[in-house]
């Protein structure tokens, strides 16, 4: 059946998107689908380059290939209106022949849309276009405006939002309590996940959990009297301000969990 999905096509041309509607999604198939090669499959749909520029960037490997490619945007800022568009036109057709709804588009990235429990059939777009499921989740949270994606299946957790050096810093410590509270909140009880959360918490708060697990998650430093620091050790750990990671990401965990 036909749906009536305006609202989807309007998202659909969005560069990004995320829908804040939507904080906490647990025992789901979520799904990335990502566009091969977006950019260089724009050039060769439109022709926008000499056939000889267009074989040698299709010979060329992923990240050589995307320095390359921004360099010659940055050369010629019609080409990267023209891209910009054109993914666009297709991300709406996706959307269009996939017949999705507006309220399964959780997410957008350029050339790639999360979608919640939806499985589209058309995923080759103009001969030129093709989106591969990059990834299947079961869980999603977003603290912050920053995005958690959890898989049961394989335990990985993937973030969008935060700067990698940061987010790496924390990938044993606090991002890692988030995951296993993903993971618990697919499979326990509400009232023992509670407790969980409440012992947490209180761990947090005294300051028993591993120092690093104190590092600003958005900043990857630690913050001492509006001071920065790369490093801290266990004298300084009383002066470490703990209300950032605490106000942005634990607080909102707990909530939006339960």
């Amino acid at each position: 059946m036909q749906i009536d999905n305006k609202e989807a096509i309007n998202i659909a041309n969005n560069t990004t998107y995320l829908n804040k509607d939507i904080k906490y999604i647990k025992n789901a198939e979520i799904t990335e689908w990502d566009i091969h090669s977006a950019g260089l499959s724009v050039l060769k749909f439109k022709k926008l380059l000499p056939e000889k520029e267009l074989e040698k960037l299709s010979n060329m490997e992923k990240h050589e290939r995307t320095v390359r490619e921004g360099y010659l945007q940055k050369e010629n800022k019609n080409l990267s209106k023209e891209i910009i568009d054109t993914l666009s036109d297709i991300r709406k057709a996706f959307v269009t022949l996939n017949n999705i709804p507006a309220n399964a588009i959780l997410s957008i990235k350029k050339d790639a849309l999360f979608l919640i429990n939806l499985v589209p059939t058309i995923t080759t777009i103009e001969n030129y276009f093709v989106f591969r499921n990059k990834g299947t989740y079961t869980s999603y949270l977003n603290l912050n405006n920053n995005e958690f994606y959890y898989s049961s299946r394989t335990n990985e957790l993937i973030s969008k939002g935060f700067e990698k050096e940061a987010l790496a810093k924390q990938e044993e410590y606090l991002i890692k309590d988030i995951k296993s509270f993903l993971r618990s909140g697919e499979k326990v009880k509400e009232d023992i996940l509670f407790s969980m959360f409440k012992s947490y918490r209180e761990k947090y708060l005294e300051r028993k959990l591993p120092i690093e697990t104190y590092r600003e998650l958005t900043t990857g430093y630690f913050r001492i009297n509006n001071y920065y620091f790369e490093n801290a050790d266990i004298t300084m750990l009383n002066d470490i301000d703990i209300t950032q990671n605490y106000m942005n990401y634990i607080l909102p965990l707990f909530i939006e969990m339960l």
